[in-house]
């Protein structure tokens, strides 16, 4: 029986991010193109229903005050934005409640075709290869000893392509919003979804997951 995959995208409008809603919305669309007639379940939410805004509006008053990760763009890191990048895993995880047959979740950034080297053809080869049980992050940075920032975002993962076979989502969304509650209420800031990947990356390993090294283009695709 060949493999049954869905792709999983989300998008969330915002208005004053420097990439205008409608370059995100040209750039869905190229994606949807690509992907043709593969399953896919693509979710459209307002940021107020996200699971961090909603976590963030139930925390008592702190002090100092809640701060975000902004590193050298505070306009596009807004807290917005992190709460968005936070949400792929919870789409991962609806996509896979909603539909009972597909084995393996495949999620991609709904604006990955403003990446370097990206086509139809990349995305279709891709979907082509992709393995029974895979479970599998691309990353550009090696594993390292060094403290992950605070502040800047760690590229130990792309954050813009995981597979993620069925039997594994519930626990990677529990232990990744587990452990971001947990940074956020102790650190009294909000980090880099990529970055809260990287902290979790031991409990990982205790699975069948594998990293495999790729960059911000279509490298993560082809070196699948």
């Amino acid at each position: 029986m060949p493999l049954k995959t869905r792709v999983v995208l989300g998008y969330v409008r915002l208005e004053d991010h420097p990439r205008s809603p409608a370059t995100y919305e040209a750039l869905g669309q190229r994606l949807s193109d690509a992907l043709g007639d593969h399953p896919l379940a693509v979710y459209y939410e307002r940021v107020a229903d996200l699971w961090m805004t909603k976590f963030i509006e139930s925390l008592p008053p702190m002090q100092p005050p809640l701060k975000w990760a902004q590193a050298d763009n505070p306009q596009k890191n807004s807290l917005e934005f992190h709460c968005v990048q936070h949400q792929k895993f919870a789409w991962l995880e609806r996509a896979a409640n909603e539909d009972q047959e597909s084995s393996t979740f495949i999620y991609m950034d709904y604006g990955i075709f403003s990446q370097p080297g990206m086509s139809a053809e990349v995305i279709r080869s891709f979907l082509r290869l992709v393995r029974k049980n895979d479970f599998a992050f691309p990353g550009c940075w090696p594993a390292t000893l060094d403290p992950i920032s605070d502040e800047y975002p760690s590229w130990r993962f792309l954050g813009s392509l995981m597979i993620v076979p069925r039997g594994e989502i519930r626990r990677l969304v529990e232990c990744m919003q587990a452990m971001t509650r947990l940074y956020i209420r102790t650190m009294k800031k909000v980090p880099f979804e990529v970055s809260m990947m990287a902290r979790i990356e031991p409990l990982l390993k205790k699975t069948n997951f594998r990293w495999f090294l790729a960059n911000h283009d279509a490298s993560q695709f082809s070196n699948y």
